[in-house]
């Protein structure tokens, strides 16, 4: 921590994003429209070691700025608490974060309303030897929508206010100092407190692996079975393969390639086609030109595999690709500015789900 008040570490920075020219604010099919957009966020993490105990929190806040159409503009906060202690063989954990923001959810969601999200968890690791250990954790998750934000004519409240309480537990085995292998078994159950209809029960089981550095290959990279079941008979079940991973190699000393890969289920906010499988892939390419100076690329796609709740109905697919280029610049250890273009596309088999996009953004980041 860069700033030191006896045991008291501190780190401020100052992020700056979204920079720039928005060429459709708001994913409209017929008439899009073009807006100066810019994103501002003053965040401060703090960090106390107490004897066998770590402390860390975080305060962020998301000035969001649009020059024309001054509705999308907001205030966002965002705090995140943490307590892990070291009790020898037993390690365990607490955590807590809450979120107030107006920023889409998902890239199926085009409106950008205000939700409330709180996220707790509480859990450890008991190291069994020194190659095995034992992980197990108990988490709840809400997600809150104004009662007045509605998209397509549905209340968001109805459809995507919900509970998620998850219970997990596995083993862990440390194959070297900078892998380990796990497998995760949870029990989730999402709740709906306006429409029970879309209650659901999951079971998953996720072998996984990790590397840290400075393996040839960082990340983590998990792969298992999902069974999704619905509490009301007319809610389509679902048994099938998750992914989750984000992985980066460096070739030579120059260059970076970044991948993120998921597959799971994502809840819907339209009301005859509940949820939709989300499958996504990330790929960012970040060259090395000089100390001072990078230029990165990015490739992205995710395809949402709908599906519909009365048996019998045309099930929709729709898919978002982007492209992105940009170069960076560091003024100072401490301060980079970024300049990037990227192009977005949605197809969908429903015409007014589709839309283009053209980004110009620009990009500052100040931090210790």
């Amino acid at each position: 921590m860069p700033i030191r008040l006896g045991p008291l570490g501190l780190s401020p920075t100052l992020t700056i994003t979204n920079l720039g020219i928005d060429s459709n604010v708001f994913n409209d099919a017929l008439d899009p429209k073009r807006d100066l957009t810019m994103t501002a966020t003053p965040r401060m993490v703090a960090r106390l070691r107490t004897g066998r105990t770590l402390l860390t929190g975080a305060l962020a806040t998301g000035l969001v700025y649009f020059q024309r159409f001054s509705d999308e503009r907001s205030i966002d906060y965002a705090s995140e608490a943490r307590a892990d202690a070291d009790l020898g063989a037993f390690k365990p954990y607490l955590l807590g974060s809450s979120t107030h923001t107006s920023e889409r959810l998902n890239a199926e969601l085009d409106i950008r309303a205000p939700r409330a999200q709180t996220h707790l968890a509480a859990g450890g690791r008991y190291l069994a030897s020194p190659r095995a250990g034992f992980v197990a954790a108990v988490k709840h998750t809400s997600v809150e929508f104004d009662e007045g934000s509605t998209f397509d004519g549905i209340a968001l409240s109805r459809t995507l206010s919900s509970n998620v309480g998850v219970v997990e537990a596995g083993v862990e085995y440390y194959a070297t100092p900078l892998t380990t292998i796990s497998v995760i078994a949870s029990r989730q159950q999402d709740r709906f407190d306006a429409a029970p209809e879309r209650d659901t029960d999951s079971f998953r089981i996720m072998p996984s692996i990790r590397m840290d550095a400075p393996a040839i290959v960082q990340g983590s990279l998990a792969v298992g079975i999902r069974r999704f079941d619905g509490q009301d008979p007319e809610l389509p079940d679902f048994t099938g393969l998750v992914v989750q991973g984000t992985l980066s190699h460096a070739i030579g000393e120059l260059t970076k390639v970044d991948l993120a890969v998921s597959r799971d289920v994502q809840y819907s906010f339209e009301e005859t086609e509940p949820y939709y499988l989300l499958s996504s892939i990330r790929v960012t390419v970040t060259r090395q030109i000089r100390e001072t100076l990078d230029i990165r690329g990015a490739v992205g796609r995710e395809q949402l595999d709908y599906r519909a709740r009365f048996a019998g109905t045309d099930e929709r697919r729709d898919s978002w690709q982007m492209i992105s280029a940009g170069v960076g610049f560091r003024y100072r250890p401490h301060i980079r500015l970024g300049v990037d273009l990227e192009f977005a596309k949605r197809s969908s088999d429903r015409a007014d789900r589709e839309y283009d996009r053209t980004r110009l953004l620009g990009s500052l980041t100040y931090g210790f």
